[in-house]
């Protein structure tokens, strides 16, 4: 019995040395994903609806927060479902939460808490218990029953650690027994002692007789090795004084967390998010498909490279409530329609909270609008539709296309701001329609995006000016200095047959001609319904299933589905024309259904075609138009599987313009479509009408989108079809031989979408005398300033290596493990990777050595830099700059002396 009491205070002991920040967040709202990167352990009411789509997005958010569910222990809550069946347990009342002290003594009501409320909280997916009210008998019995509550707290407790071996259990207070559970628990937590409540729940400040008892009772329970969190309460808006609570506590040695009276908003702790999120409001009465909604089209992509998250809001389902702790660093506000009062209020606060806000040719007329954003209006008096004379700049030189403000009734005169563009009507009136102001700033009237979708302002230097940036900037191109490089591979016309040998299918030609021959990760689709027996094309059924499995075995493919009958509209109720040819294939018997669609595709390659070959489908790549809603995207997060395809990233010599690079996708409220990083042959040859040889024209993609920023990875992305001609066929070969003859690091499309993913979910935070960053360990590069020189080998954590970039940034490589710190020093590393077309497998420093393991899909390539004495795979190297090619693994140690 001691060695386990020993062995839960060893494990206590531990976690007290890893657990920095601690959430307390009560109310029924969604939790960023950012957050949850950001704190070690979230505590959330039991009840709370997100709990699902958290659940639902486990398969990829890995390493998260421990999620600990609220449990009142104690008292009786009247708005719990199950109030009613324990309203007769209770012995008195507390007045300040309005809720009913429970008699804890009676073994019904513990029983009720273990077998009910308890097996809730387990069963939606929560890592452990936050026990509350502990000592709330103290309101309603006798102190000489006390005794008799606690040890019935003490026998429930025991037994909930009985049931629940692998929770996390934290108590509120609970010091009268203490000593009798230390080894059943893995944190204490306790609130006011700076700043608390009081019985009218105002923010009071603790006498330092409180203060002092309480200090006592927290020292007394760190010596045993459990972590102690203190909750103090502050006004939000008073930020310096919650920083400072924040850090009188840690310099105490506990936990600190600063919450509002009410635990609604994401407080203050040593774990403040750097903001990366920009909120971009959109009105689905005016774009009812996201996908399509001009504010994302023209600003996401730019956004991203800065660093930043976008994320959409719908405002017909409600203003968001945002702020800097929750990770928020601005709004766009772009093409709403009409704004309402309602939101011009919800602008003005969302100001004061200290976002950035950005007006794209959008901007309310209002008089109170206008005041609170230093901006003066007069009306237009020049009766006629003449052009303005450009004043600001004097040179009109453009970005994509020069300067041409269009007629406006309102002009504006940006008395708080900065005058970006200046024109003058003939009467001598002014007007600014683009400026920038301490809050951000606003461009109407195409002065900044005109109706042709082109810039006449460098959007990157302007959102940064706007935004500014998130410091460490996550990257969605590099790994290990290598671009990324993924091909990915459409169904369709899975069944046809080569024009040049009709004897083999597509299926065999592609399989043969290029999946064999450049054995890089490829993610390989079918289209259910061309090769099922139930589909097209039944006699042939037999053989593409074998053709199919036959690829599917490869080790470097992974499986994906292109969906049951490849609807080529997933949202027709907004389509303004028919199709001709309908809305998917003609499949005898089959209406049209999006559970067979997506459920229905997946189960059946899973059953029909990998069931022998150790596989499951990894990806569902959408189909058509690609434009999913909120519903479609919701069912690929149940089944556990990516969904990818969509975005319009078609740069060409031809058409150079920043509108044809995409995003990385977008949002329909927490689940997220993952764009391919650029688009497929099918738009490079005119719809299949030709040239058939036109996705060599991919290539200007890829270089136009590598200078002079790097702004997407490598994509080779293609149909089945591109094996039916030989110019298709051959165009196909130029570029993957392109593509591999660069510097790259090719990866999976499920492990790209992950990477993407984590992109959205980084948590970045200022710590000590770096940056702390945690993820779930896909994304695994950061871009920083060349001017802070180079990462501190010695002092960072999963810090492997770094390369020069451009724009002024370099990259800066991760190990995976999602816990990382960095410094940075204008001394060059010890030891650093420069360059790998590999992933890093495993990382470690301990004193002067260093140990990499690398694993690669091709023939591995290193390079790196040291002062140290190298081994790699056994072999010996000098220090400097160290080459090695060859093999797939490489083991590196470097033993580096004074």
């Amino acid at each position: 019995m001691m060695f386990i009491i020993g062995l839960l205070l060893f494990v206590s002991s531990l976690l007290a040395q890893e657990l920095k920040c601690v959430l307390l967040y009560y109310h029924h709202k969604p939790l960023p994903d950012d957050v949850l990167y950001a704190y070690d352990w979230v505590v959330l009411d039991a009840d709370n609806p997100y709990m699902v789509v958290l659940k639902e997005k486990g398969f990829y958010q890995k390493k998260r927060a421990k999620l600990i569910g609220y449990m009142s222990v104690g008292e009786i809550e009247t708005y719990r479902d199950y109030y009613r069946e324990l309203k007769k347990y209770s012995i008195g009342i507390n007045p300040m939460w309005e809720s009913f002290v429970a008699d804890v003594r009676n073994r019904e009501y513990r029983r009720f808490l273990l077998e009910v409320v308890a097996k809730r909280i387990a069963d939606r997916g929560f890592d452990g218990f936050f026990l509350d009210t502990l000592d709330s008998y103290q309101l309603a019995a006798k102190r000489e029953e006390w005794k008799g509550f606690q040890d019935a707290l003490v026998d429930f407790i025991k037994e909930l650690r009985k049931r629940y071996p692998d929770k996390l259990i934290v108590l509120n207070r609970g010091f009268e027994f203490i000593d009798r559970v230390k080894g059943d628990i893995n944190g204490v937590l306790v609130e006011s002692l700076f700043s608390g409540l009081d019985k009218e729940r105002r923010y009071r400040a603790i006498s330092e007789e409180e203060r002092r008892w309480l200090l006592n009772q927290l020292y007394r329970i760190k010596s045993y090795g459990i972590p102690v969190i203190v909750v103090d309460y502050a006004d939000p808006r008073d930020k310096k004084k919650a920083k400072e609570l924040v850090r009188k506590i840690a310099e105490l040695g506990f936990i600190p967390y600063v919450a509002d009276r009410d635990l609604s908003r994401v407080g203050y702790s040593l774990c403040s998010l750097i903001p990366r999120k920009v909120a971009i409001l959109y009105s689905s009465k005016q774009y009812p498909v996201a996908q399509y909604e001009p504010t994302h089209r023209h600003t996401s992509m730019v956004l991203e490279y800065l660093g930043f998250v976008p994320e959409m809001f719908d405002i017909e389902e409600g203003l968001p409530e945002i702020y800097p702790e929750l990770g928020y660093a601005g709004v766009m506000v772009g093409f709403l329609g009409k704004i309402d009062e309602k939101l011009i209020d919800w602008l003005i606060k969302t100001k004061e909270e200290g976002l950035k806000l950005f007006f794209l040719n959008s901007l309310p007329y209002d008089e109170k609008f206008y005041r609170a954003f230093g901006i003066r209006a007069e009306r237009n008096r020049e009766r006629s539709i003449n052009p303005f004379r450009l004043i600001k700049p004097k040179e009109n030189r453009g970005f994509e296309a020069p300067i041409k403000v269009s007629y406006t009734d309102t002009l504006l005169i940006a008395e708080k701001g900065t005058p970006m563009v200046e024109v003058e009507n003939s009467l001598g009136q002014k007007h600014h329609p683009f400026a920038l102001f301490d809050w951000g700033g606003y461009a109407v009237d195409e002065s900044l995006l005109n109706q042709q979708e082109l810039w006449s302002f460098d959007p990157f230097e302007v959102f940064k000016k706007v935004f500014g940036t998130t410091l460490l900037i996550p990257d969605l191109t590099t790994q290990n200095g290598g671009r990324i490089l993924t091909a990915h591979i459409d169904g369709d016309a899975f069944f046809g047959n080569a024009d040049f040998d009709p004897s083999k299918t597509t299926g065999e030609v592609i399989r043969d001609e290029i999946i064999k021959r450049y054995p890089i990760p490829h993610t390989v689709s079918i289209v259910v319904g061309e090769v099922s027996k139930d589909g097209l094309y039944p006699d042939k059924s037999e053989r593409l299933i074998k053709v199919a499995k036959s690829i599917f075995s490869l080790d470097w493919v992974e499986p994906a589905s292109h969906s049951f009958s490849h609807p080529f509209d997933w949202q027709p109720e907004y389509r303004k024309m028919e199709l001709p040819y309908g809305y998917n294939l003609p499949i005898k018997g089959y209406k049209l259904n999006w559970d067979s669609e997506i459920k229905g595709s997946v189960e059946w390659i899973n059953r029909e075609v990998l069931k022998d070959l150790g596989k499951k489908v990894r990806v569902f790549l959408w189909s058509g138009e690609c434009n999913p809603n909120r519903e479609q995207l919701r069912q690929t997060y149940q089944l556990g599987v990516f969904n990818v395809n969509g975005g319009l990233t078609t740069i060409t010599q031809q058409r150079p313009f920043l509108k044809n690079i995409s995003s990385s996708g977008v949002n329909y409220g927490p689940y997220f479509q993952v764009f391919a990083p650029v688009l497929n042959e099918n738009i490079y040859t005119n719809l299949w009408t030709g040239p058939f040889w036109g996705y060599i024209n991919v290539i200007q993609t890829f270089e136009l989108t590598e200078n002079p920023r790097r702004l997407k990875p490598i994509s080779i992305y293609y149909h089945f079809y591109s094996g039916q001609k030989l110019a298709s066929l051959n165009a196909l070969k130029r570029v993957y031989e392109w593509a591999l003859s660069r510097e790259v690091s090719p990866m999976f499309l499920s492990e790209y979408s992950r990477w993407v993913l984590d992109f959205r979910q980084t948590a970045v935070m200022r710590w000590e005398e770096g940056f702390r960053i945690k993820n779930a360990g896909g994304l695994r590069t950061l871009r920083y300033p060349k001017e802070w020189g180079y990462p501190d080998t010695e002092k960072s954590k999963g810090m492997v290596g770094y390369r020069e970039g451009k724009d002024g940034y370099n990259y800066l490589f991760l190990d995976g493990s999602g816990d990382y710190y960095v410094v940075f020093s204008y001394q060059k590393p010890k030891f650093a990777l420069l360059y790998s077309n590999g992933y890093v497998e495993s990382f470690e420093r301990k004193g002067k050595e260093y140990s990499l393991r690398l694993s690669s899909y091709l023939p591995l390539a290193v390079r790196l830099e040291t002062s140290c004495k190298v081994f790699i795979n056994g072999k010996a190297y000098n220090p400097g700059v160290v080459e090695f090619k060859g093999g797939k693994r490489a083991d590196i140690k470097a033993v580096c002396t004074n």
